[in-house]
Formats: structure tokens, C-alpha cells, sequence
């Protein structure tokens, strides 16, 4: 078995353990059987957004940067130890990517968060 082969295996592994563990919490905690409970007042759900897949593309960058690594050294001192670990010219908007997807919506949560908390009760006959 090559080394490639092993690696794979064992990440194969570690992906079956995980979903076998969340299928256990789930079907332990009831989840599936009898209805579903109601939130509690101000609850709901958030604003439709692209933000979810910005980061995935730039997580996709990443990963092809740190995967697909180059062959030849580059010119600049600071590019060329960049690309010890991971491809520059994808790894790094990959990386620019997600820090921005991940900054805009933990920015978006908070926007949210103060809006519910500002606004008016949601215990009226209207709500």
C-alpha cells in the first residue's frame, strides 16, 4: 500500500467515525420523532445571503493553494516561503477570501443581533 493510499484510508475512517457520532447524538437526543418545538419570541430566520458561498469558494481556494504546492522556487524572497507551504497565486486570495466572508458575517450576526435586541417586543397579536 502506497502512502497516498494510507492517508486516504485513515481520513475515510476519521469521516465515518465523525457521521456515526452525529447520527448517535441525534437519534439519542430524539431528534427526527415527534414534533418540532417552537422557538422563543424574536427568533427567526436570517436575511437571505451570499456570504456562506463566498466563503466556500475562497475555502476552496485555500485548500487547492495548500494542495497543489509549485515545483521551481519564485523571484521574491516572501513569495517563495509562502510557496514552501501552499501555491501563492490561489492559496493566498483563497485566504483573502475567507477572511473577508468570515469578517462580513460575524459582522452581519451582530447587525442582527442589535436589531432584535432594539426592536419591540414580539409578544402582540400581530407576531
Amino acid at each position: 500500500m502506497s502512502e497516498t493510499t494510507v492517508g486516504f484510508l485513515i481520513l475515510g475512517i476519521g469521516i465515518l467515525a465523525v457521521l456515526a457520532l452525529v447520527f448517535a447524538i441525534t437519534v439519542r437526543a430524539g431528534g427526527g420523532s415527534g414534533t418540532r418545538p417552537k422557538p422563543p419570541p424574536g427568533v427567526h430566520l436570517p436575511p437571505p445571503s451570499a456570504l456562506p458561498v463566498i466563503f466556500s469558494v475562497g475555502a476552496a481556494l485555500l485548500g487547492a493553494g495548500l494542495i497543489f504546492k509549485p515545483d521551481e522556487p519564485y523571484a521574491l524572497p516572501v513569495i517563495d516561503v509562502i510557496s514552501g507551504v501552499m501555491q501563492p497565486l490561489v492559496g493566498l486570495p483563497g485566504l483573502a477570501v475567507v477572511a473577508y466572508a468570515t469578517w462580513a458575517w460575524v459582522r452581519a450576526a451582530g447587525h442582527e443581533w442589535h436589531e432584535v435586541e432594539s426592536g419591540p417586543p414580539h409578544d402582540g397579536p400581530g407576531h
